[in-house]
């Protein structure tokens, strides 16, 4: 992730709103396949590498939840 001038972390290189449903469910598929690769070459969970994933992965997930929330209501 990149840093602003700021210090502060620059979220908009995630901007993923745009993502069709289908694309936002292969492009968190894509991230599940390097974490699990990742593991079996013997990266640690905590690794750097590995948190920036997750915070990808998470990014993904909490924008698959407000669609699924805007649906519902």
């Amino acid at each position: 992730m990149t840093m602003l001038a700021n210090g502060k972390e620059d979220y908009t290189q995630y901007d993923i709103s745009h993502f069709s449903d289908e694309e936002l469910l292969s492009a968190m598929k894509n991230i599940q396949n390097q974490m699990e690769e990742a593991v079996q070459q013997g990266e640690s969970l905590t690794s750097e590498y590995m948190v920036q994933l997750s915070q990808q992965l998470d990014t993904y997930v909490l924008i698959a939840q407000i669609r699924r929330m805007r649906c519902v209501n």
